[in-house]
């Protein structure tokens, strides 16, 4: 019984562990669950401002109801002069005064909308900026296991896209809301005021709007909050494919990302869908509703007009007033959405930042000794990913890591070496048993100060976009150190040189200052390695873990910074992690670590001498060397291609073979010039986006015509409208007609009504979907073109994974502005204005003609803060885009970023981003908002003078009050709604902005770039012989020479010529930089050759179509590529378009040693592997990728590092597998493990691009030359 709680209780523990790291800490006991709000990231001044903006705002919509007022008592004075009371010489006197209070009311209008929009732009950046800053300093306060569940992209996506959108809705539409609720409160007063029987007539469609906005609005809310997460999640898909944009090239794997991003978007679109129906039923419903109030104001107001209880100017106003109260209401329509998505996307922002991290390296709390030792004690420690739970990586192991002495963990891939590290640096939280440092358990350590102890070198080493120097002075413990930079420069380069990085830094044009590019992809792996090696030198730690720290490395590097390594493990605990044991064999106690168990300990000598496990290992990885009864034998053409003249004379000196692509210097605008985010675009905004609508033209047809046909109906509303006004103003002998014709006019109202609703939710149906799919074309247009862009595209700095995936995720919203709601309600009101023009000339044309002429003012007006807003919008898109893809490589390079304690840095980065944009975009705001304020104000200028006008002509006798009356409201009301297009303006020029950049996304020339060389070939079709025939190719580089575009000074390649002979296998080696793996980039196409040519079987490589070329090719990368899916899918991609059954794969899996741990999983194939394959050690995510190649029927075959990741007993079991492939296919493979090439048929030793020795194993081995130095510095024995 007892044992059996015991193991209930157990199981208890590890569930609290789990569930603390996947979902975060509890509240604490007794505190409320509360979530954070926009308003606590107000400062004081902040809601000052937003305070005084707000009754500003108010205010402004408060002066709108006070023009039924005046507009009822200038009926009034005309109905006195149609009736004989007023005179001619008293009406042009009132009809003077009335003008002048428009002339006033337009002045206060200026100044308090100006006011109420210039602070709410102002404090809402200043509000979003904090709230971004916010948001990710709760992400990086998360630990590990938030990371591992997250999408990729998501957090970019989400500072990016959603921010911006949230933005907005605190900003000008939040703005827009209260000026209009606060016209409409007034409108509903004055309503009151005027006559109040009519006023309580019409209060139930107030409520009754009040209520659909309610409900409808929670379900919009909901469905949008929805949409937004299935948009976030899709956008992570093309930002991982563009981070492994080499692999999505050679597997040809374009389509599965199209196919999985397509998918994405279909399931976001659902949701979208479904709000979007609702705010079209709700935008519907309210412009039906005015001709509703019309009709029963107007029927009730005769009657009670007939009874003597009212006056006419009473009936007009408190009509008018309900009018422009609900006309406020419609305005907001177009800003609903906006508003709507910002409330659903705070939502999920909050539940981040709300997130109490049980691991948060910012937080005060735990211990801090005044001293650390090192002495590192795990006690029966078990581990379970919280990502993986089902899957036991420790178990029950007790270990003990002395200060100051060298500790190695070596063993099968998968078996749990990583993990230790993991649980050291705290990355996760044993599930049982504990960590201790000096007796004391980590989890009660303060974190900062834990990892301010630690260095960590990873097999993988992650760099930031930063340069050289600050990536290596990222290894200072102290955020706030204040070391001058002079000093600064000489520890960073004692550093480098005692990681032999400093040479190879020094041979580029700018030294430390050279960038190297997210994740530091533009330098080799070997390079990486030395500088986070070089980095954690400088960190000087007590605590030194290294896992793998010198895998990519070439053998005369390693032994060098081995000897480093040994030097600096002196003083401080080190714990290494490595497959190639020639690197631990000195440690002062060596662990054995199999199946998360510890199989062994002891010295190295002590291991040998049992002759278990570890000897095993020992004996796998040996290097032996041949006898050398071939020494001066002749070499055949199968085992040798003779050296280039003077290659034997090539300099030592370590060459830089991937740096050539690092300098970001400035690309300039040439007709010749690379494809670039940056050059203008002679077509069109417009037109591409007309371009890409063609596939829905007839929804959009429909769309259109449902839109003019709703413009239209305002000029039919000026002439019932007009009519009515000349009907209640009939003599009491004549009440009877006035009834009957009320009676008559207010039905056809209702008529109008049902027309305007149906109209309304035909544009709100029609050009939703037809946008919806026109966003969904674009992205996945864009989506394809980049993937097909040369690496040329991708090297240069600004077309980094995050921002490229910015770019197609906030554009792509952005592009919302010029279509759907907003382009049918831009038509809609251009119809109303051409529409009320010909009304108004048909019926009085001198009034029509003064009228008109005002119409330009207010339409320039907003066509010039139209432009403001594009080229305010341009300047700061630039800083967003720069500061999402900030965050965005922060979160991807997370681990790095903990175990260096970068946290504060990063913001304080992140910080500068935004307060820099902050600074340029305030001048734009003082404009734009002024301009807004102009175009919101003129309008009632206008008024003035048609009002006045008409007036003259009324007392002239030239015209009758119906004429005035259609020409004023035809085109009065037609220019306020001219000034009401403008209220679309922001969506409109945040929309041309993001067409003008989507479109040279989709515009660019498809596949390799081309070159003088490649034009004299047509590009042709692989011959059915090269891809169907039983032979591997023939593969020959014939005097090659090639540099990185962005350093064409720099060749990677020089004079190469090397052949290899059909189904024969040629390993290139090299010290790192010599070019080995420019040689498989060029044979995959992934730059354009410049000089020389590749040729199989005798044709050149550029003539072939791409595609095809690139089908009969295997590529099996040093960094395996591993994507979001499951363990399927990323095998599948090997064969990607095909369908493969299980049994296929699990051959496959086989051959590549990792059947077991497939079958081991509680799902199988269809096992996720998480975020980048986070729940993958790097062994398993290697032999994935080499399962994947297995499956191509491929005729040629490159490895570069294939094994790299593999321990002993794995690489044996696949480098078995490779060779029996290795029989179909021609081989050309990249390795610095020098025991993977024995068996090549050809080496070929590489120095500087060209080549230094050529010959088979045992041929360069008798010759004791470069080849025989590198095998002595490899060997064990």
């Amino acid at each position: 019984m007892a044992s059996t709680e015991a193991v209930a209780s157990t199981d208890d523990h590890q569930r609290a562990v789990l569930e603390r790291q996947l979902h975060g800490l509890p509240n604490d006991t007794g505190q409320p669950i509360s979530k954070p709000n926009i308003t606590i990231y107000a400062t004081r001044l902040d809601k000052v401002i937003l305070s005084l903006s707000s009754i500003c705002a108010i205010i402004a919509g408060a002066l709108n109801p006070l023009v039924p007022v005046i507009y009822g008592v200038i009926v009034s004075v005309f109905n006195g002069f149609n009736n004989g009371i007023v005179e001619a010489s008293k009406l042009r006197s009132e009809i003077s005064t009335f003008s002048l209070y428009y002339v006033y009311l337009s002045i206060a209008l200026f100044v308090f909308t100006y006011l109420g929009t210039l602070g709410f732009y102002f404090s809402g950046d200043r509000i979003a900026r904090a709230l971004r800053i916010a948001y990710l300093e709760a992400v990086i306060r998360q630990n590990m296991a938030f990371f591992d569940v997250l999408r990729p992209g998501e957090i970019s996506n989400r500072i990016m896209s959603d921010m911006g959108i949230l933005q907005e809705a605190i900003t000008s539409k939040t703005s827009i809301m209260l000026s209009a609720v606060a016209t409409f409160c007034a409108a509903f007063i004055i309503s009151f005021i005027m006559y109040w029987k009519t006023a309580l007539i019409l209060s139930p469609f107030f409520v009754t709007m009040l209520v659909m906005f309610s409900v409808g609005g929670s379900y919009s809310v909901k469905h949008q909050k929805v949409s937004r997460q299935k948009y976030s999640h899709a956008a992570g898909i093309p930002e991982e494919a563009f981070s492994a944009i080499r692999q999505i090239a050679a597997f040809g794997m374009q389509t599965f990302v199209k196919d999985r991003y397509s998918q994405g978007l279909k399931e976001a679109a659902a949701a979208e869908r479904k709000a979007q129906t609702i705010v079209a039923c709700l935008i519907a419903s309210m412009c039906a509703m005015p001709c509703l109030i019309y009709s029963l104001s107007f029927w009730t107001g005769s009657i009670f007009l007939v009874r003597g209880e009212t006056s006419v100017a009473s009936i007009t106003s408190t009509t008018l007033a309900v009018t422009i109260g609900v006309f406020a209401i419609i305005r907001i329509a177009p800003s609903m959405q906006a508003f709507v998505s910002g409330i659903a996307i705070s939502g999920s922002l909050f539940e981040t930042i709300s997130r109490r991290s049980p691991q948060d390296p910012l937080a005060d709390n735990g211990a801090i000794p005044e001293s650390l030792s090192g002495n590192i004690q795990l006690n029966n420690v078990g581990l379970v990913y919280p990502s993986r739970d089902q899957v036991k990586v420790l178990d029950n192991v007790t270990l003990h890591f002395s200060a100051n002495k060298t500790t190695a963990i070596v063993g099968p891939s998968g078996g749990g070496k990583s993990s230790i590290l993991g649980l050291v640096e705290r990355f996760y939280e044993p599930t049982s048993g504990s960590v201790s440092v000096d007796g004391n358990d980590i989890q009660s350590l303060n974190l900062r100060w834990l990892r301010q102890h630690i260095g960590l070198v990873d097999q993988d080493p992650v760099l930031l976009d930063a340069s050289i120097f600050e990536n290596i002075w990222y290894g200072c413990a102290d955020a706030n150190d204040t070391t001058p930079e002079s000093k600064r420069l000489d520890l960073v380069i004692d550093a480098a040189k005692k990681a032999y990085a400093h040479e190879f830094i020094m041979a580029s044009p700018h030294g430390y200052q050279t960038r190297v590019a997210e994740k530091g992809m533009q330098l080799s792996g070997g390079q990486r390695q030395r500088i986070a090696i070089a980095r954690a030198l400088l960190r000087d730690p007590k605590i030194l873990l290294l896992d793998e720290a010198t895998s990519a490395l070439d053998s005369a590097s390693e032994k060098a910074i081995q000897a480093a390594i040994d030097i600096a493990s002196k003083h401080r605990t080190t714990i290494i992690i490595a497959h190639r044991l020639s690197t631990i064999r000195n440690a002062d106690l060596i662990v054995v670590l199999s199946r998360g168990q510890v199989a062994d300990q002891g010295t190295h000598d002590e291991l040998m001498a049992r002759n278990g496990l570890y000897a095993d290992l020992i004996e796998k990885q040996q290097i032996k060397e041949e006898s050398q009864k071939e020494v001066g034998a002749s070499i055949g053409q199968d085992d040798e291609v003779d050296a280039m003249p003077g290659a034997q004379g090539a300099s030592q000196e370590p060459e830089n073979e991937k740096l050539g692509a690092t300098e970001t210097t400035k690309v300039e605008d040439t007709t010749n010039g690379d494809p670039s985010l940056s050059v203008p675009n002679k077509k069109g905004a417009f037109s591409f986006l007309v371009d890409m609508s063609k596939p829905n033209w007839k929804v959009l047809t429909i769309g259109l015509i449902f839109s003019i046909l709703a413009g239209l109906e305002i000029p039919a509303e000026s002439i019932f409208f007009a009519k009515l006004l000349t009907i209640i103003g009939l003599p009491e002998n004549k009440y009877s007609q006035l009834r009957r014709d009320v009676n008559l006019w207010t039905g056809l109202y209702v008529a109008l009504a049902a027309a305007g609703f149906v109209f309304w939710l035909g544009v709100g149906t029609t050009l939703t979907y037809a946008t919806q799919k026109l966003s969904k074309r674009v992205r996945e247009t864009c989506c394809d073109k980049i993937t097909v862009q040369s690496m040329e595209f991708f090297d240069e700095a600004k077309n980094s994974p995050s921002a490229l995936s910015n770019t197609l995720s906030k554009s792509t919203d952005d592009l919302a502005g010029m279509g759907g709601s907003v382009m049918g309600g831009i038509l809609t009101f251009t119809a109303t204005i051409i529409g009320g023009i010909a009304v108004s000339l048909a019926v009085g044309w001198k009034l029509a003609l003064v009228c008109t002429a005002t119409i330009p003012v207010v339409v320039a007006c907003g066509w010039l803060r139209l432009q403001v807003l594009a080229a305010f919008d341009a300047r700061i898109r630039q800083s967003g885009v720069d500061s999402a893809a900030y965050a965005g490589q922060i979160v991807r390079s997370m681990r790095t970023v903990a175990s260096l304690g970068l946290e504060k840095r990063v913001l304080d980065m992140y910080g500068w981003f935004l307060s820099n944009h902050a600074a340029k975009s305030l001048r734009s705001i003082l404009v734009t908002s002024a301009l807004y304020a102009a175009s919101s104000s003129v309008v009632y200028l206008c008024a003035a003078l048609g009002f006045w006008y008409g007036g003259i002509l009324i007392a002239n006798g030239e015209y009758s009050a119906f004429q005035v009356y259609v020409c004023f409201v035809c085109l009065i009301s037609g220019s306020q709604i001219a000034g009401s297009i403008f209220t679309f303006a922001p969506d409109t020029g945040k929309a041309m902005h993001a067409a003008r950049e989507l479109q040279k996304i989709a515009e660019l020339p498809d596949g390799e770039k081309g070159s003088a060389t490649e034009t004299t070939h047509e590009k042709k079709a692989v011959p059915s012989h090269l891809l169907d025939g039983p032979d591997p190719w023939h593969v020959k580089f014939e005097d090659v020479s090639f540099a990185y575009p962005s350093r064409p000074h720099k060749p990677a390649l020089n004079h190469f010529t090397v052949s290899v002979e059909p189904g024969k296998t040629l390993a290139l080696v090299g010290q790192s930089g010599s070019g080995k793996s420019t040689c498989l980039a060029l044979l995959e196409r992934f730059y354009a050759l410049q000089q020389g040519q590749i040729l199989v079987d005798g044709q050149d490589i550029r003539s072939l179509d791409l595609n095809s070329y690139r089908q009969a090719i295997s590529l099996i990368s040093q960094e395996a590529v591993i994507f979001s899916t499951s363990m399927r899918d990323n095998i599948a991609v090997g064969l990607v378009g095909q369908d493969i059954s299980d049994d296929e794969i699990l051959v496959a899996c086989r051959q590549a040693n990792i059947l077991d741990f497939v079958n081991s999983l509680p799902d199988g194939l269809a096992s996720a592997v998480g975020t980048g394959g986070s729940m993958l050690s790097g062994g398993q995510k290697q032999r994935i990728a080499i399962a994947r190649a297995f499956l191509r029927k491929s005729k040629l075959l490159l490895l570069d590092e294939a094994t790299s990741a593999l321990d002993s007993e794995s690489e044996a079991v696949v480098q078995i597998a490779i060779e029996a492939v290795k029989k179909n296919r021609t081989t050309i493979m990249v390795a610095h493990r020098l025991s993977t090439v024995m068996n090549a048929d050809v080496i070929c030793v590489m120095r500087e691009g060209s080549v230094a020795e050529i010959g088979s194993p045992q041929q360069l081995l008798a010759r004791r030359g470069s080849f025989w130095e590198m095998v002595n510095m490899q060997s064990l024995n």
